[in-house]
């Protein structure tokens, strides 16, 4: 099969592999699209923190938001047939632990990461594996593009979740990309009675404002501390969703947050240590809430995008066949063109 393949820091190969030979529990997918991630850029250059500590290793075929049609089954495969149209878990754990027990498999010591973690082929190619365990059938109304998206859009959903936002609550989101996004949506799904959308880009922040955002701010033009405290009457938010990985990000949300409040981190941040306000967030009695990946999170996301809850078309902005790999990441890597989500299509 074809398949993209991170050779090394910032080499990409474009080329054939052998085609997955499944196990008695798995199935065999064809990739009908797969959505580029930031965590696929910190791969191809190096910088994402399972390659500096080795966890993943070169050569590595990435991509873990797909969605395709089942092509064969093993044989002790149940409730999927060939032709089902499917996405999949990200984190795959083993099954057997504490934590695969209590539901909290993406912190499986044993656990794999699709595209990522202990090399876990992904789907940046013609065909992935997949245990049917970790699988979720399609709604007829969901289409591959779609489906791809359930991934990040799980993994803004479990913030919501671990968040528990209250009904009423007011939200900060920082971040106008995917994740922040889909976090605007699924807070207001949640019960937030105002939601307030921190990003650089006036077309991002529009589609927001059309999505789910009642207030937009663009942090290029305004102070973003100043104008959360304005909307808020002084007070601050009572949950900050802080998606981009930023460290002045991440001492915005401390400032932001109204004391007793919650900050729920999404995105690994850049360097070992960073520095932070930290005084200012211990005197506000708040709790700060680390995500990882998705657990549990896909098969209710994949209900909302059903019912139209969610919202995800207007998010995909650019696709690329395959084989154009390297042409797609020079336009995400030159920030000229406004992007949100980037599909390729094997």
């Amino acid at each position: 099969m074809k398949a993209v393949r991170f050779t090394g820091p910032e080499k990409i190969e474009y080329s054939d592999v052998p085609k997955p030979q499944i196990n008695d529990n798995e199935v065999l997918v064809r990739v009908k699209a797969v959505g580029i991630c930031g965590t696929d850029l910190e791969l191809l250059s190096g910088d994402m923190p399972h390659i500096k500590n080795g966890f993943t290793k070169y050569p590595l075929i990435p991509g873990h938001e797909w969605a395709g049609q089942i092509e064969e089954v093993g044989s002790s495969v149940e409730g999927f047939c060939v032709g089902d149209r499917v996405t999949g878990d990200v984190s795959i754990g083993c099954g057997n632990c504490h934590m695969c027990k209590t539901g909290r498999y993406n912190l499986c010591p044993n656990r794999v990461v699709v595209g990522s973690y202990r090399n876990k082929n992904g789907a940046f190619a013609e065909y992935i594996k997949m245990p049917y365990g970790n699988l979720y059938k399609l709604p007829e109304s969901v289409s591959y593009e779609e489906a791809a998206l359930a991934e990040p859009a799980a993994t803004a959903a479990y913030g919501i979740m671990r968040a528990k936002i209250g009904f009423g609550s007011i939200v900060l989101v920082i971040g106008d990309g995917p994740i922040g996004q889909l976090a605007m949506q699924c807070a207001k799904i949640a019960g937030a009675s105002k939601v307030i959308a921190v990003g650089s880009w006036d077309e991002k922040l529009k589609i927001a404002r059309q999505l789910a955002a009642d207030v937009i701010i663009n942090y290029k033009k305004d102070d973003v501390v100043e104008k959360v405290l304005e909307y808020t009457n002084g007070e601050g938010a009572d949950v900050v969703l802080e998606t981009s990985g930023n460290m002045v990000a991440f001492n915005q949300s401390i400032k932001a947050v109204v004391p007793g409040g919650k900050i729920v981190l999404y995105s690994f941040y850049g360097g070992v240590e960073f520095p932070a306000t930290i005084n200012n967030f211990i005197v506000k009695d708040a709790d700060l809430i680390g995500i990882l990946a998705s657990p549990n999170a896909t098969q209710p996301v994949l209900s909302l995008m059903e019912s139209n809850r969610i919202s995800v078309k207007p998010l995909i902005t650019h696709r690329y066949p395959m084989e154009q790999i390297s042409i797609a990441i020079a336009m995400i890597k030159g920030k000229k063109e406004c992007r949100i989500k980037v599909m390729l299509i094997p």
